[in-house]
């Protein structure tokens, strides 16, 4: 589990969302830095089955980064925050993806938790992860979080809005 650094959380994210953004701007992005510390990004994910487009905020923070990856969570958009059992409507529902997966409660107790070795949470709840998959700062950076959560949210195994 990395330990938390907020200095040193800050001064790596602006580093790498300078080099992520190049000549673009957050707004050209769709993107929303609120603090320092935080980045908001809105996702799209397309549920062929039911022929409906959904929209999605998340919420990346980055107080363990670059050692850690970043904490990743969706959240209800008029609120900026997240609730369970209220807000379970604002987590994708995705079965069946081997490396990644959405809990709107993981294991009753601990909140939700993006499932995946991109985000801090995975680590938190001290998942098992082979050794290739361990985040590492010197190859990966938030871009490696953000495009895990995009190709769970553009596979076939994408089924809406969590509902529980």
């Amino acid at each position: 589990m990395p330990v938390q650094d907020v200095h040193a959380g800050r001064e790596a994210f602006q580093r790498d969302l300078q080099l992520v953004l190049k000549d673009n701007t957050l707004t050209d992005k769709g993107w929303c830095q609120p603090d320092d510390l935080t980045l908001l990004v809105p996702m799209m994910a397309e549920n062929v089955q039911q022929g409906q487009v959904d929209l999605y905020l998340l919420r990346l923070v980055f107080d363990h980064y670059p050692k850690g990856p970043p904490s990743a969570q969706f959240i209800n958009p008029v609120t900026m925050n997240y609730v369970f059992p209220d807000d379970v409507r604002w987590v994708p529902s995705c079965e069946g993806l081997p490396d990644i997966h959405f809990h709107t409660n993981y294991g009753g107790s601990s909140g939700q938790v993006v499932c995946s070795s991109s985000t801090l949470e995975f680590y938190k709840v001290n998942h098992d992860v082979k050794p290739e998959h361990v985040w590492d700062p010197e190859r990966m950076n938030f871009l490696t979080t953000l495009s895990a959560i995009r190709r769970a949210l553009a596979s076939t195994n994408y089924r809406g809005r969590s509902t529980q």
